[in-house]
């Protein structure tokens, strides 16, 4: 029987299509689903309502609920994390830029 490090080994050198069918073999092994990409949509959306209210401010983001705002990045990341949030969205709130039209 192959040891973990070797099925480690073997499992590197398969192809991203392989290495994708594994870890959808893997997840639902352990019953999971395979995360999909996510979306952001409502997240950039909330911080188009709401930046002026948060301009220059960090904010962490999950749907449209607030987890935590601030000055520091930082702080802001740790204050999501600790608030359960695993992959949070955090976002530095900028002016809205207008488009560049170039010309004379």
């Amino acid at each position: 029987m192959a040891t973990l490090e070797q099925i480690i080994d073997e499992a590197r050198a398969l192809s991203p299509a392989e290495k994708l069918k594994l870890r959808q073999t893997l997840d639902r092994e352990l019953g999971q689903a395979a995360a999909p990409a996510q979306s952001r949509a409502i997240e950039s959306n909330w911080v188009e309502r709401h930046r002026d209210k948060y301009l220059g401010r960090w904010v962490a983001l999950e749907g449209d609920t607030l987890i935590a705002h601030g000055a520091n990045a930082r702080e802001v990341y740790l204050a999501a994390r600790g608030a359960g949030i695993a992959s949070p969205y955090i976002v530095h709130v900028t002016p809205k830029a207008d488009p560049y039209i170039g010309g004379w």
